[in-house]
């Protein structure tokens, strides 16, 4: 009688049931994207973006923080506001000049106010500020103090909606807003490929 070498089929039961498992895997996955491309994309919806308890009057300037530019929306108008960045890294570089001029001017601690009082004053004289964003933000606080914008029952607030790529340009933004302005200020993460569905052609 000869001896005969037992046999083990586990080893292969495992690998016929791993490659079943990835298979299986594989199928559902393609089968799930083919359904994806398949289905046909609906159009973006209307998002209405507001300050959330906010007075009726309250109407939202939206500024865009994309890559390399900076894009305003401004219920009223009818295009859309463009700043470059290479303009927002002057207007910064003017305001943090104009920042010091101020400490040299009201002494090396003025209050908050001292200050906004000083830049409000500069911004309005300085040439080289005409159509910039400091000036809008500037023009745009004007008319809530000064009651215009109540008068047609609106006053406008800046809400950044900041894009993965416009970092950089949120960070220009947001100093000038916070430098030159008593204006509160929104934010609101964007992902990639979103779009406000009521963009207007830029300027």
């Amino acid at each position: 009688m000869r001896n005969r070498t037992p046999i083990s089929i586990f080893p292969f039961l495992s690998v016929l049931l791993s490659t079943l498992g990835v298979l299986s895997f594989l199928a559902v996955t393609f089968l799930m994207f083919s359904r994806t491309d398949s289905a046909p994309r609906q159009a973006p919806q209307p998002v209405e973006v507001q300050w959330v308890g906010a007075p009726p009057h309250v109407r939202p300037m939206l500024v865009e923080c994309r890559e390399g530019a900076l894009l305003v929306h401004l219920r009223g108008e009818r295009k859309t506001r463009r700043f470059e960045r290479d303009a927002l890294q002057r207007e910064s570089a003017l305001v943090r000049q104009m920042v010091q001029n101020g400490y040299g001017q009201l002494g090396p601690a003025p209050s908050r106010t001292q200050l906004w009082f000083y830049l409000k004053s500069a911004i309005q004289n300085e040439r080289r500020l005409a159509g910039s964003f400091t000036r809008l933000l500037h023009d745009v606080e004007i008319d809530n103090l000064s009651g215009q914008g109540r008068s047609q029952q609106q006053e406008h607030y800046p809400i950044l909606l900041v894009y993965p790529d416009g970092i950089a340009i949120y960070d220009l933004a947001s100093y000038l807003v916070e430098t030159t302005t008593r204006l509160p200020m929104g934010l609101e993460p964007m992902q990639r490929g979103w779009q406000l569905p009521y963009q207007k052609e830029a300027t």
